[in-house]
């Protein structure tokens, strides 16, 4: 019996030993939760993409997201299943004009997102927040009350069009009967957030404006100025429980400049690089074992991914649009005005119609027109226009359609005019370098007052000269980037060439509207073969 009893604590050791060898297996196997928490911060935040791929390449691993704005964006592909290099493509080739509508009048904010959210939905493959691959919390702020939400629930799409829905900018969206919008409004880098949800670990990452220069006079500066102060105070908040915030060096870089997309994501990647041996730091100090191994998500094929993007692209121009009046204003090259407005969408789908008045004698009149404009596919335009130098009424048709990249086909055709008919092809960028641009034009024209000649033949040389390398932001509002402008036009008969030459110069500028919607503004002088001098004025949406 004695015997037996001194082996007593010899295996009650042996049985501690055990268990602690054990729990001491079950601790090596279970990493910490890591979690990416990606601030808003529009194009800016692009700078997430390349901050991920410095994640995987240092074997830093994504076990949750959490994102506000253009940081769900980034969070719902990866999680979605995404490679960086899918991500990349799909930032570097987007179109936002093509997925955007100025409304008018606004209806909940100045630009309609349908198409945007419909091109996101078909991109992700409609998942819901659970069919993600990796957990995704998209926060977003309830417009009646400023209370913030963590969705993780529903459609990814409709989480995310939410969480960058910029108020009186974008419209509030409906989720459950309740209006949200941009969770950035109360939590631009919501850490707060993946610590609710059990992150050990948490990397936030903050792609904060800053002005270069501060004019005290100007009311918009005070405004921007008031509205940061106020989101950084949340920030400041809601930041205290991470690890490590990372803040990718584009503090003076607009919010509207999506056409950076290659310089935000190259910047957010040495970011990464920067702060990584912090975030090593913070993992290691959960784990001493931790082993980084680099990875790369898988993603698509490039094959694969064009298919997906079509499909996306398709979808987005299919959906319907609201219904808009539009006001027309439209100046010809002698500077004759035309006023009037244009009903389109909604219930007209794909159609418009509307009433223009125009003040020249030689195309004035009253005027009404019916037409037709589909994205990426044309338009056209029947018009009847009672004109006030002979009280004749002129019946005519309008067509436009894209033909390869750049190019473009435009005819028309009336019964009483200037011009019989007209058919020209146009390429506004033949040749494309940095700081200049070279377009031309070739048109047949049947003139109405020549019936007994043959056609005539015109030819059209323009050259843009950019008086700066990029788009500059005005006061956070539009993009521009000026240029000075020369075109040369020739017209002969086409059987036999004796061409005269008219010559015009002037001024311009490129626009972007909040980044995303582009029009052209320019202004210059034109010297007819018959040495006359005349104005030229046009603003005109530089794509379809």
């Amino acid at each position: 019996m004695l015997r037996n009893t001194r082996r007593l604590p010899l295996i009650s050791i042996c049985i501690i030993v055990f268990f602690l060898m054990q729990s001491h297996i079950v601790f090596a196997v279970s990493n910490p939760k890591v979690a990416l928490v990606l601030g808003g911060g529009a194009a800016r935040g692009f700078s997430h993409i390349g901050l991920i791929q410095a994640f995987e390449e240092n074997g830093v691993p994504i076990d949750m997201l959490v994102g506000t704005s253009m940081g769900s964006v980034v969070s719902g592909l990866y999680a979605a299943g995404y490679s960086v290099e899918n991500m990349k493509e799909i930032a570097t080739q987007l179109n936002v004009a093509s997925l955007i509508d100025i409304l008018i009048p606004p209806k909940g904010g100045f630009i309609n997102t349908a198409r945007l959210e419909q091109y996101l939905d078909v991109l992700l493959h409609h998942k819901t927040f659970a069919e993600l691959d990796i957990p995704f919390y998209s926060v977003i702020t309830e417009l009646a009350t400023g209370e913030e939400l963590a969705l993780n629930q529903g459609k990814v799409s409709t989480g995310i069009q939410a969480s960058m829905s910029i108020p009186a900018l974008f419209p509030a969206v409906s989720i459950n009967d309740v209006y949200y919008v941009d969770g950035g409004m109360k939590n631009a880098v919501p850490v707060n957030t993946a610590s609710n949800f059990g992150a050990d670990v948490i990397i936030g990452v903050d792609v904060k404006k800053e002005l270069k220069s501060i004019n005290y006079n100007s009311v918009l500066n005070n405004l921007q100025l008031a509205m940061w102060f106020m989101i950084d105070g949340y920030v400041e908040l809601n930041t205290a429980e991470a690890d490590v915030i990372i803040i990718p060096d584009v503090k003076f870089d607009s919010y509207m400049d999506y056409q950076k997309a290659e310089m935000f994501i190259e910047e957010g990647y040495l970011a990464g690089i920067k702060y990584m041996e912090q975030i090593k730091t913070a993992i290691l100090a959960h784990d001493p074992d931790f082993e980084f191994v680099p990875y790369q998500q898988q993603g698509y094929s490039q094959e694969c991914l064009e298919k997906i993007i079509t499909k996306a692209e398709k979808t987005a121009l299919n959906t319907k649009r609201p219904f808009s009046v539009t006001p027309q204003i439209q100046l010809s090259d002698d500077c004759a005005l035309k006023l009037g407005l244009k009903l389109s969408h909604g219930p007209l789908s794909w159609f418009n119609l509307g009433y223009r008045y125009g003040f020249s004698a030689a195309e004035g009149g009253h005027e009404v027109f019916f037409g037709w404009s589909k994205p990426a596919v044309g338009q056209g335009e029947l018009f009847v226009r009672k004109l006030n130098m002979n009280e004749k009424l002129n019946v005519g048709i309008k067509l436009e359609f894209p033909l390869i990249k750049n190019t473009r086909f435009q005819g028309s055709y009336q019964l009483n005019g200037t011009y019989k008919w007209r058919v020209s092809i146009v390429n506004n960028a033949v040749l494309k370098q940095k700081n200049f641009q070279l377009g031309s034009a070739a048109a047949l024209v049947k003139k109405i007052n020549a019936d007994t000649e043959p056609i005539y033949l015109n030819l059209s040389g323009r050259i843009k000269l950019y008086l700066t390398d990029e788009f500059f932001s005005l006061m956070e509002i539009t993009l521009a980037r000026p240029y000075i402008y020369g075109q040369v036009d020739l017209e002969s008969l086409l059987s036999k060439w004796e061409p005269n030459t008219s010559y015009q110069a002037g001024l311009g500028t490129n626009f972007r509207l909040f980044g995303m919607y582009p029009f052209d503004v320019n202004i210059g002088m034109i010297r007819n073969v018959d040495t006359t001098l005349n104005w030229k004025f046009s603003v005109f949406k530089e794509e379809f």
